[in-house]
């Protein structure tokens, strides 16, 4: 016997496996549930491989399947079309065009067997691409109209409308459509039709909307009378493409299959605009849900379907309807809902104005859109009622008729404000006719550059011309006119900025202000200092300083056209913040000292630099002639600095100039010993906008910081203040390497002499600064023998702490003998907050830890154990009481912080922290607890409720202890433990699965101490008796058997919360009172 050949053996091998999976894979029909097993995989895997290779061939397959195929019960059928699917979708490219053909008559005769219909469809969907003109009739036909769609269940469905999508999209879509109706268009369209008719499942809506949007390009290629057919019936067609616009589909919470409304109303809009035809019936129907009634959802979903026709249809279908589009588009634009924003949970959100302000830009309206509005009857209103209103020459003569009066109704029907009416509707019908037409100049003017020209230039123009609105920057708006005219000018600015913003980036720029620029800021300038009057003298001002804010934000050449008209925009900022208006509340001061002050950062912060520089020359000048040693208690001093701080931290060249003054101020304040520089001083180093904070470029700023700090340097120490300390230790950061050098050796040995001198100068030094390391030893050494207040004893290790942090070189060691002196607290933790910022992982570091964490367990001293915790607890921040500590350790002074440092250090030391905790009893159980609390108010509550850390069950106690116990007067650890509370009461997210049952276990005793913080209003700050109450009400959502014992207590607590002095604290014991009252109710 001849023995076969190693290919013939293998061949055999591969074809007696396939037979093995073919029989596994339809074996598993026996089982009762549909699902697909990791066995089925791998049987399908191992059969189309076998294809794939030409171990077997597809019409083998078939034969070996040929049982099942046949088979009486629905399962087994089922199974196997769905390897033949299987097949077809892994070997579609590599069949040959037999096995296509047999295939696709397989697949198009199974579309009408229920239990195969959507393995057919995958299957038929997968060789569609190599399908010939006859195999797509053939299964279009089965598709159509022998298969049930709409009494299919969904994923079937949803299988036939992806197969009917491949179909309308291959070479062969005219074949689709014909097959549909065997021959017959009509009857084809019915078919379709009928086939999708009435689907209500988003995922299916969505396919089905591309099936109605291909369609159109099917029919085309029909053959003759398909293009003709689809037109006659394109009003029903338009009917089913457009019946589920508008789209109400609002996604169920937690919805796993992520199809959102947005994604919905853009299938729907392509369908609705597959075809020219559609559009007698498509416009008008669209523009039927661009009513403000509708909300702005479906406004802007409107707004978006008439763009996609105009877009689709093109210039000459949609001429004929712009004048309803634009009748419609005016009614929505008057409507307070087309500035609203869409109700979407979407980044891409927007207003139903903004879609519309795209219409005037789009080339199907060939301009129209835009003449149309800019000539509409409301704007002609508004001219008649501005000119009517500048011409008026008494205020109190507001009964005469208009002067182009033809009848008893007025000029223009009334719209002008004429005939007897009293001056407060005259004022209310004026206004409501100048809104309308402001909003359509500003729908017009965000459109594109060009278009906003136009507005600015043409409409506007002539609309200030009728108001009687001056050219000249200080001409007087006396006008009753003047304040119509802002409400006017006010949009019509926006629009134009928003288009110039979206454009800032574009190769053509065109001033849309040009001559126009100083007419708007003198009307703006106005009437932000309350020259024009107003129905309420507030309002004229927020409008003038929103108007000044725009002009300044132009991008560069697209704003300011003059000199002059800079310069002034500048001054008249200045002077809007200075103004003194009578009887003006506080309130009403700081919104215009506000918006003042943000109109000048955008100018000094904007990308024109003409402006800038007129910022520097202009405001910034008149604001530091404001500052000056004599007046720094002055309402204009404190708002100059204000203004300057907040110029400087947005530009550099003005940074280096304010800087450069106030240090010359603050050394003159401390020259002749004036008091009144705290303000000043606070401006210069404040963390988040101090002057020096961000540091300064220009040599003249550096010399003006070196020269302040050599003059406090030779000032008596007993004249030394703790603000001069920190302004020294700024101007040091800001210094040259080589000023720094001779500061260092300065401070080293002025250790003694002037010790809170030499604290700032090291807390100032860069970490490559130069210095002899001994001797820096040697001065950190005197400075912690020396003596002083608690400031002076906080800046001491402020020092040791930015020389540890920056200069590792230097080894020194804190003292660590006294832990209930509070200077040495201060000294160790400052130095665990240095070697934590850099991650250290040394001995040193480990054994100041270990010494710590052995201070907590001493008994025998309670301040010892609490300076330990203390210690800790800094090093993972400071406290606001404290953070004099960490003056050196700042980005400001050169420090740096490595990612995730306090993280990192709460990992490692807490673990320790709390298994001591829950080892021992008594004082050291409480002492480590309390630890482990103020080190958790450095990490994020979802760290240190970790289950790895086991923290909660620790809470109560320590929550005690600081309300009533030896632990009293904490603040920093109450509000720390607090939201400890209140992060795990409300987020289930943080519980500990391992150990269910552990809150409610502590719920009387917290409840307890939340109750006791709560009403301790003489004891405990408003932040933690408003955080006590929100963990209250928190503490509520726990089982009723837990809270049972505590309801009445937790009740009072509230109720007598309602009575606190604090508004804050009173609305959280109101939310309290409300769930506990509930639960009292409950049985």
């Amino acid at each position: 016997m001849t023995t076969p050949s190693p290919q013939i053996a293998t061949l055999r091998r591969r074809t007696m496996a396939t037979r093995d999976a073919l029989a596994a894979f339809c074996a598993a029909s026996a089982r009762d549930d549909d699902a697909t097993s990791l066995a089925d995989d791998v049987a399908l895997a191992e059969i189309a491989r076998a294809i794939a290779d030409g171990a077997r061939a597809v019409l083998d397959v078939v034969v070996d399947l040929e049982g099942f195929l046949t088979a009486t019960e629905p399962k087994p059928r089922a199974r196997a079309t769905e390897i033949l699917a299987h097949v077809a979708e892994e070997c579609a490219m590599t069949l040959d065009d037999r096995a296509v053909r047999t295939l696709s008559a397989f697949f198009a005769s199974r579309l009408s067997d229920f239990a195969s219909t959507a393995s057919a469809a995958r299957g038929a969907e997968a060789l569609v691409k190599r399908a010939n003109a006859e195999a797509i009739e053939a299964t279009s036909r089965a598709l159509f109209a022998e298969c049930d769609v709409q009494g299919l269940r969904q994923s079937d469905r949803e299988a036939c409308v992806r197969l009917a999508i491949e179909m309308l999209r291959s070479a062969h879509a005219g074949a689709c459509a014909r097959g549909a109706g065997d021959g017959e268009p009509n009857e084809a369209l019915a078919r379709i039709i009928g086939a999708f008719d009435g689907e209500k499942d988003p995922r299916c809506v969505l396919g089905l909307c591309e099936v109605w949007t291909l369609l159109p390009g099917a029919f085309e290629r029909f053959g003759e009378g398909g293009k003709a057919v689809y037109e006659e019936n394109a009003e029903e067609l338009y009917d089913v493409a457009a019946s589920y616009f508008p789209v109400s589909f609002k996604p169920p919470r937690g919805d796993s299959i992520k199809i959102s409304r947005r994604q919905l109303a853009e299938a729907v809009e392509r369908a609705m605009t597959a075809s020219p035809t559609f559009a007698p019936w498509a416009v008008a129907h669209a523009l039927e849900s661009l009513n403000p009634e509708l909300g702005p959802g479906k406004m802007a979903d409107a707004a978006r379907a008439v763009r996609a026709m105009g877009e689709r249809f093109g210039a000459s279908v949609m001429e004929e309807y712009m004048g309803i589009v634009w009748q419609a588009m005016r009614a929505a634009l008057a409507h307070p809902n087309a500035t609203k924003m869409e109700e979407d949970d979407d980044v891409q959100a927007t207003t139903p104005m903004a879609v519309m302000t795209t219409m005037f830009a789009s080339e199907f309206t060939r301009g129209t859109l835009a003449r149309a509005a800019l000539t509409d009857q409301c704007v002609r209103d508004a001219e008649v009622t501005l000119r009517r209103m500048a011409n008026d020459s008494s205020s109190d003569d507001v009964d005469g008729a208009c002067a182009m009066e033809t009848s008893d109704e007025g000029c223009c029907g009334g719209g002008c404000g004429g005939g007897s009416k009293s001056s407060g509707e005259e004022a209310a019908r004026g206004k409501l006719v100048v809104a309308t037409a402001s909003r359509v100049l500003g729908a017009v003017a965000a459109a594109t550059p060009t278009l906003a020209h136009d507005v600015i230039h043409g409409t506007l123009k002539s609309l200030l011309d009728a108001a009687k609105i001056p050219r000249e920057i200080d001409g007087l708006h006396s006008s009753k006119a003047a304040y119509l005219a802002l409400i006017l000018a006010t949009p019509a600015l926006g629009g134009a900025l928003d288009c110039c913003e979206r454009n800032a980036e574009s190769s053509v720029h065109m001033s849309v202000l040009d001559d126009e620029s100083e007419r708007l800021v003198g009307l703006f300038a106005d009437a932000a200092l309350g020259k024009i009057e107003s129905p309420s003298f507030d309002e004229g001002i927020v409008l003038g300083l929103a108007g000044l804010h725009m002009l300044c934000k132009f991008p560069y050449r697209f704003g300011l056209a003059s000199a002059e008209s800079r310069v002034a925009v500048a001054s008249k900022l200045f002077d809007a913040m200075m103004a003194q208006h009578v009887n003006e509340s506080e309130a009403d001061i700081e919104v215009r000292i506000e918006r003042s002050i943000d109109a000048l950062v955008a100018a000094a912060s904007g990308a024109d630099a003409k402006l800038v520089d007129a910022m520097s020359t202009g405001a910034v000048a008149l604001l530091a002639d404001k500052v000056t040693v004599t007046n720094l208690q002055t309402v204009e001093a404190t708002r100059a600095i204000r203004a300057l701080c907040a110029l400087a931290a947005v530009n550099q060249m003005i940074r280096n100039d304010v800087a450069r003054l106030f240090c010359g101020v603050v050394r003159d304040a401390i020259e002749i010993g004036s008091p009144n520089a705290e303000d000043l001083v606070s401006a210069m180093c404040r963390d988040d906008d101090g002057v020096l904070t961000r540091f300064v470029s220009s040599d003249e700023a550096q010399r003006a910081c070196a020269d302040l700090t050599t003059f406090c340097l030779a000032r008596d120490p007993a004249t030394t203040a703790e603000s001069t300390v920190r302004v020294v230790a700024s101007a040091v950061a800001n210094c040259d390497d080589a000023t720094q050098a001779r500061f260092a050796a300065e401070a080293v040995a002025l250790s003694r002499e002037k010790p809170l001198m030499a604290c700032a100068v090291i807390c100032g030094l860069r970490p490559q600064a130069a210095f002899e390391a001994t001797h820096m030893v040697a001065a950190l050494d005197e400075l912690t023998r020396s003596r002083g207040d608690r400031g002076f004893s906080m800046f001491v290790a402020a020092a040791v702490g930015s020389a540890t942090h920056k200069f590792p070189s230097v080894d020194f060691a804190p003292p660590m003998e006294d832990l209930t002196d509070e200077r040495t607290t201060f000294v160790l933790g400052a130095c665990l907050r240095a070697r934590a910022m850099r991650r250290d992982d040394s001995s040193p570091s480990d054994a100041l830890v270990s010494c710590l964490v052995r201070a907590l367990d001493d008994s025998s001293s309670p301040e010892a154990s609490r300076g330990a915790a203390m210690a800790l607890s800094m090093a993972v921040g400071f406290s606001a009481a404290h953070r004099d500590i960490g003056l050196g350790l700042k980005s400001s002074t050169h420090a740096s912080e490595k990612f995730l440092a306090c993280q990192r250090f709460f990992t490692k030391v807490a673990p320790t922290l709390i298994k001591g905790a829950y080892e021992a009893v008594g004082a050291k159980r409480l002492s480590r607890s309390y630890a482990v609390v103020k080190l958790a108010s450095g990490v994020a509550p979802s760290v240190a409720l970790s289950s790895q850390f086991n923290l909660f069950p620790l809470l109560p106690d320590v929550l005690h202890a600081l309300t009533v116990g030896t632990l009293a007067g904490d603040d920093d650890a109450v509000r720390a433990a607090l939201l400890l509370v209140g992060a795990r009461l409300a987020e289930p997210a943080l519980y500990d699965a391992g150990s269910e049952g552990a809150t409610e276990q502590n719920a009387v005793a917290l409840i307890d101490a939340l109750c006791a913080i709560a009403t301790a209003t003489s004891t405990m700050s408003m932040e933690c008796r408003e955080h006590a109450l929100d963990a209250l009400v928190a503490a509520s959502t726990l089982k009723f058997s837990a809270v049972y014992p505590s309801r009445r207590r937790a009740l009072d607590a509230a109720v007598v919360a309602c009575d606190d002095p604090k508004r804050r604290v009173r609305r959280a014991a109101a939310r309290a009172r409300q769930v506990w009252l509930k639960l009292m109710t409950s049985t």
